[in-house]
């Protein structure tokens, strides 16, 4: 007969990929979290894990049970009470995201959570990766890559605004007329710019989008980070592309100002990414509501 905490512990491996962190995250010791997997293992008479030095990988057998139970184990915590009448404990959900779509956007919607989040940080290739191995349960994606056993859903648009600052930067020439997509190109070009990498991922779609050619721009300053692109264009080291999630405040106070509306908006889709397995948990789509406002 397979003992109910053998389940608890094997999903929490499952989850989150090694046996100390399940261990942590159930309160028990490493050895009685081996001890659980290893009657589990024996019961069904199969491995349920793979063994690697960093992290345990499901087997397809491991893989196959944790679809079949992980929901009922969910239902179940939520109605289990500890002897001394206390709620139970609240899941971990492990999320991968952008760091500035979480910091201006996710993380004001997460308040009052019903799950404990740990978060982590990467570009979408990376955080996809980590997904299908089973070290994230959602993943907030830039990109919608195929990836197997990954299943996707509508998060939300962000809009990239070409932005400057008022005060401190200074146009030289005559400004072009909106209309005008080649006195544009050519104005744009000869401006400073600030770019999140040497080979222009933001700038490089918006030119090619608006312009149908590649830019001929070399920037002035690359930083890896949004938030300090955005203090970058206020301080007037030059202009850049930033989601308008992320400088509507400073458009707002006047801090930035909009240079430039290209006839169609330069946009981007965000995903939600989890795994086809999880697409029932509890917790998962608790956070996709709060996240969407759906």
């Amino acid at each position: 007969m397979i003992d109910l905490e053998w389940l608890r512990s094997f999903a929490a491996i499952y989850r989150l990929g090694t046996v100390s962190s399940a261990a942590g995250a159930r309160y028990l010791t490493q050895p009685a979290v081996s001890q659980h997997l290893a009657a589990l293992e024996a019961a069904i008479g199969q491995p349920l894990f793979g063994r690697t030095p960093r992290r345990m990988v499901p087997t397809e057998r491991g893989k196959e049970l944790y679809s079949r139970v992980a929901q009922s184990l969910d239902t179940l915590e939520r109605v289990l009470r500890r002897p001394d009448g206390a709620a139970p404990e609240k899941p971990i959900v492990r999320v991968g995201s952008p760091q500035e779509y979480f910091y201006e956007t996710a993380l004001p919607r997460l308040a009052g959570a019903t799950c404990r989040l740990w978060v982590e940080f990467g570009p979408t290739p990376e955080l996809l990766e980590r997904l299908e191995r089973g070290e994230l349960d959602l993943v907030i994606a830039t990109q919608r890559l195929s990836t197997r056993g990954i299943e996707y859903g509508k998060a939300a648009d962000e809009r990239f605004i070409l932005v400057g600052s008022p005060e401190k930067m200074r146009f030289g020439g005559r400004r072009p007329r909106p209309a005008d997509l080649d006195q544009v190109e050519r104005w744009l070009a000869g401006l400073d710019w600030i770019s999140y990498g040497v080979e222009l991922p933001i700038v490089r779609r918006f030119w090619q989008e608006v312009f149908h050619r590649r830019p001929e721009i070399r920037p002035v300053l690359v930083i890896p980070s949004l938030h300090a692109i955005l203090k970058a264009v206020e301080l007037g080291y030059g202009v850049s592309l930033l989601p308008d999630y992320l400088c509507r405040g400073a458009l707002s106070a006047g801090r930035l100002r909009e240079l430039w509306k290209p006839p169609m908006p330069v946009a981007n889709e965000l995903w939600f990414a989890f795994r086809k397995t999880d697409r029932h948990r509890e917790e998962i789509l608790r956070l996709r509501e709060r996240l969407t406002g759906r």
